[in-house]
């Protein structure tokens, strides 16, 4: 997988690429709330971000 630049991770758990973090994410809105994910760690991270995207991302319809 070749993305450019570092892999950053909000704290919803959207992961976005470039020299330096996202001042808002993209899909909460959050503002400055990216941390640096680790090389070792980005895989992981990526197959999550996939698997929670395939489910909705909310975990908590259950209720219904």
């Amino acid at each position: 997988m070749a993305k450019k630049g570092l892999a950053w991770e909000c704290e919803c758990g959207n992961i976005e690429f470039g020299t330096y973090p996202p001042e808002e994410c993209t899909q909460c809105q959050a503002i400055d709330s990216f941390i640096k994910v680790p090389e070792d760690e980005l895989e992981d991270r990526l197959a999550e971000n996939v698997l929670a995207n395939r489910h909705g991302g909310d975990e908590e319809d259950d209720d219904e």
